[in-house]
């Protein structure tokens, strides 16, 4: 069974959507099968690995349907776009903004005072991990990017994954965004019965001001312990945003030198999930 990892933080622009396709690319340059599932209706994610697509092979991106219409028929089954060797994408597009009204079209809107309520929520937020079953079977590991908004799409991701990646970008805002998510983590832990861990908590530096970088790390640590972050920082890399318009390519010294960074990101994460696993300690011995 593939290992799914949803990447998240409340506060938008904080690198969660390269940092979960960088980790992907490089899971899959380590032989590993990937899966990247784009939960999110501005299909970043997509847009960036499409273009990776197109920046290694000369095959034309296309898709028969949408992932909106693929939850609306009940299988995700073949939806899969191969990426680059080993790693393949669930494509987004604008109307998987429809998910919440699909769910509530299916099971019907309730209110929290509702006896029914809790059992109604818990179905709508399983829905999508019970599409995605069957392809776990066929990959080692599943990244899920998802809007930074609470929503059903954001549960729905939670609810059927194994580990939960917090990215952190060293400003107030983006701290106060984990914490809002730590806690909705906990509730669909604790009322939902959700079986996930944190992984650990990805700090992005934002522009190396070292004061500021210090204390939001400081404070992150109190919060989340100091055992949750990862020992590795991701600096303000120019070339990274350029990937976004790019796709993910190795074709310069600065090209790789992102490449080759990410590759030691994408062992820290590997050896922090093997703990959890019980294969070793954080230190991935």
């Amino acid at each position: 069974m593939g290992i799914t990892i949803c990447v998240g933080n409340y506060k938008g622009g904080v690198g969660k959507t390269k940092n979960n396709v960088m980790n992907a690319y490089e899971l899959a340059k380590k032989g590993f099968k990937v899966l990247v599932v784009d939960l999110d209706p501005q299909a970043n994610s997509t847009t960036v690995l499409v273009r990776t697509k197109k920046a290694h092979s000369e095959e034309v991106f296309s898709f028969d349907k949408t992932l909106m219409t693929a939850v609306r028929e009940g299988t995700l089954e073949g939806l899969e776009v191969p990426i680059v060797d080993n790693l393949w994408l669930l494509p987004s597009y604008i109307d998987f903004a429809n998910f919440t009204t699909f769910l509530d079209i299916r099971y019907g809107i309730v209110e929290e005072n509702d006896p029914d309520y809790h059992k109604i929520t818990k179905e709508k937020i399983t829905y999508f991990s019970k599409l995605l079953e069957p392809l776990k079977q066929k990959y080692d590991y599943i990244f899920i990017d998802v809007p930074p908004t609470k929503s059903y799409i954001t549960d729905s991701a939670v609810m059927c994954s194994d580990y939960v990646l917090i990215v952190l970008q060293t400003q107030e805002l983006s701290l106060d965004g984990a914490q809002m998510y730590l806690k909705d983590l906990q509730t669909l832990a604790d009322e939902y019965g959700g079986e996930f861990e944190i992984c650990g908590v990805l700090p992005v530096l934002i522009d190396g001001n070292a004061s500021v970088d210090q204390f939001i790390l400081e404070s992150a640590a109190d919060v989340f312990g100091e055992e949750n972050m990862f020992n590795i920082k991701v600096p303000n890399m120019a070339r990274l945003k350029r990937f976004d318009n790019t796709g993910i390519i190795e074709v310069d010294q600065h090209d790789k030198r992102v490449v080759a960074f990410y590759s030691d990101v994408a062992d820290e994460l590997i050896n922090r999930i093997n703990y959890f696993e019980g294969n070793g300690d954080l230190d991935g011995e």
